[in-house]
């Protein structure tokens, strides 16, 4: 069965006469993701290694495994180069940013819009710190 849409589930939400009614009629609607759990499915979904996302986001190798495992709490800097390293797009990211408990992305900041930027273009960790480098921001790390 297919999902429905954020805006559809929203529109239900705000007419729904009772709180009760509209989360056991929509209990299979809900993401109830672990960052782990999130991680694995994207590995999954984009047919990629822990080991090669751990090489291209530039962590280093044991803390990338103790991040994928959810042994560590990644900073919001590690899972934005974890997001790169993906190539997530913007949404996924914003989803990985939430199971990571990070702020969501905002286009109104400078470096997050140039983050933004680079997630639209698939730039790497290296090409986006460049970006970010030379335009005085602060690099992913």
């Amino acid at each position: 069965m297919e999902k429905k849409d954020t805006d559809a589930l929203n529109n239900e939400l705000e007419s729904a006469r009772d709180i009760g009614g509209f989360l056991d009629s929509n209990r299979d609607e809900f993401n109830n993701y672990t960052l782990t759990q999130y991680l694995a499915k994207l590995l999954a979904e984009k047919n990629m290694t822990k080991a090669g996302v751990i090489n291209a986001s530039g962590l280093n190798q044991a803390y990338g495994y103790h991040i994928l495992s959810g042994e560590k709490h990644p900073s919001r800097n590690k899972v934005l180069a974890i997001a790169l390293a993906l190539q997530l797009d913007h949404k996924e990211t914003q989803y990985l940013l939430k199971y990571a408990e990070a702020d969501a992305l905002y286009v109104r900041n400078k470096r997050d819009s140039v983050i933004i930027f680079a997630l639209n273009k698939k730039l790497g960790v290296m090409e986006t710190n460049q970006v970010l480098e030379d335009l005085g921001e602060e690099l992913i790390e």
